[in-house]
């Protein structure tokens, strides 16, 4: 069961979200009151969907946001942030119940243990047909499932079934510690508490540990006299790469638990290691998948696939807003608007669809970003989000080879669909990330150079490329230009000294004396 974490008051708040789900607002009738003039009565709600958790705005009138954009309705990821008004509430989707695992230092006298060494199966001493048997049952459930969340439960769900106990755990390494994902007990909501000795050793030592009167053999701690717990069997998840967690049962009573339940417990946590780490490899390649796709509209191929494998593997939107040096290109087609007119709509759109391919391809093959299309004209990015020292340089050489592919395309086709295009670059210092909502994102740039950028293609001859004098003073001798002179630019209130591109410079030939 998943949980909100939020101090409110000064008060911290760890509150389950149930079945029902959750009503928030300012009315004292919401399960959670945040009593603000920001936050409306009946603000937002949180609502279970199968294994999922959804929040959902409910007509407020200051939005709800989660990790800073606004939504209508967005699924809730592990360590979501939630802002309502100024109040901010962490989406946890480990187990509601408060698992404190105590740091008293135990002596453990004597105490019945198995190891299991790291990504194999041990010898274990079980009848085999006996193990065959509960293998292939659990096997067949936890093989058929890909989904992370639903796989821990499920491994409980076998664990329980095969080994009755009054409480079961499983908890997971992260770097914060053993964090409770799975909680099976008279009530899912109470704090628990563990032994940190039993724990300790099951991780350190990769034991499967059983004992049959927890209070003599791990001497007189509080939390196991307080709960009445005598019986305990506790063993490692442990994968390829080292211990991932550990599953713990407890019971009242003693020798509640066998060596048969000791061996068949291991034997299934192995087989739910490996139900684990199938489930991060494919959420890890799901996750890179839609990266990548998102990045791909915009990036060239390489480029996105490196970018969404960073991003999965650190865990960082690494494009949230950031100020920075990139040089933005605008091109559009001289009298587009008359085309419309003289050309049938499939004709127009077959031919504009052929164009903005061959351009795209030309912007990929500089590292360029494709930012958005706008209409007929295309807007681009060299040095973001992909930082190249000669961003400049890549703007301008794809700027001449759109030329260079345009005149191969009007080659192509039939003299009365010929057009002709403008193009304009600027560089200089631009905001860039991601803007939208949750749903969808779209990344851009934005500040006064991207609108010199425009303005500078709208003063371009056709066929041409103009751009300033901050993109000239970044080329070097590479290039042959041609002084356009001060123009005044829409928008700007000083002229802008305006260069014009002819082509690069052919390499000096050598003679030999």
């Amino acid at each position: 069961m998943a949980r909100l974490l939020a101090t409110i008051d000064g008060q911290s708040l760890n509150i389950p979200i149930t079945s029902r789900g959750l009503q928030i607002g300012r009315s004292r009738q919401n399960d959670i009151v945040l009593n603000h003039p920001h936050v409306s009565r009946h603000h937002a709600s949180l609502e279970t969907r199968g294994r999922d958790i959804f929040v959902r705005d409910t007509g407020s009138s200051n939005g709800t946001f989660v990790n800073g954009l606004r939504v209508k309705e967005a699924a809730l990821r592990a360590n979501d942030l939630i802002s309502i008004g100024p109040f901010e509430l962490k989406f946890d989707d480990r187990a509601a119940a408060s698992v404190i695992i105590s740091d008293e230092e135990l002596v453990p006298l004597q105490s019945n243990s198995r190891s299991v060494s790291s990504g194999k199966l041990p010898e274990l001493n079980l009848d085999a047909n006996d193990i065959l048997q509960n293998f292939y049952q659990v096997s067949s459930r936890l093989n058929m499932i890909l989904d992370l969340g639903e796989l821990l439960d499920t491994i409980m769900d076998e664990v329980l079934r095969l080994v009755p106990a009054e409480r079961g755990l499983l908890l997971m390494t992260r770097q914060d510690g053993l964090v409770p994902m799975v909680v099976r007990a008279p009530s899912e909501t109470q704090s628990l508490t563990i032994s940190s000795t039993i724990a300790r050793r099951v991780l350190r030592e990769g034991v499967a540990l059983l004992t049959s009167d927890a209070r003599v053999e791990f001497g007189s701690q509080d939390s196991i006299i307080s709960q009445n717990i005598h019986s305990v069997l506790c063993v490692p998840l442990i994968g390829r790469a080292g211990v991932l967690g550990l599953v713990h049962l407890d019971s009242p009573g003693l020798e509640r638990f066998s060596i048969r339940d000791r061996e068949l417990l291991t034997a299934v946590a192995y087989q739910a290691s490996l139900g684990i780490e199938r489930a991060n490899l494919t959420d890890q390649i799901r996750n890179e998948e839609k990266l990548r796709q998102q990045y791909a509209r915009f990036l060239s191929p390489d480029v996105a696939r490196t970018v969404a494998q960073q991003i999965n593997e650190t865990g960082e939107i690494f494009m949230k807003p950031v100020e920075q040096d990139a040089s933005v290109l605008f091109s559009d087609i001289q009298g587009f608007t008359t085309m419309t007119e003289t050309l049938p709509p499939l004709e127009l759109q077959n031919l504009l669809n052929e164009y903005l391919s061959v351009m795209t391809d030309v912007i990929f093959e500089h590292g360029g970003t494709l930012d958005k299309f706008i209409g007929d004209g295309i807007m681009a990015l060299f040095g973001a989000p992909v930082y190249y020292e000669d961003h400049a340089q890549r703007a301008i050489d794809t700027a001449l080879d759109m030329l260079v592919q345009h005149q191969k395309l009007m080659a192509k086709i039939d003299a009365s669909k010929h057009f002709r295009i403008r193009i304009g670059v600027n560089t200089g210092r631009v905001i860039s990330g991601l803007v939208g909502t949750r749903e969808r994102l779209e990344y851009t740039v934005h500040g006064d150079t991207v609108n010199t950028a425009s303005r500078l293609e709208g003063k371009a001859e056709p066929n041409s490329v103009y751009t300033s004098e901050a993109t000239i003073a970044q080329l070097g001798e590479s290039y042959q230009v041609q002084e356009v002179g001060p123009l005044q630019l829409k928008g700007k209130a000083l002229t802008v000294q305006v260069f014009r591109v002819m082509g690069k410079n052919l390499p000096s030939e050598g003679f030999e004396g």
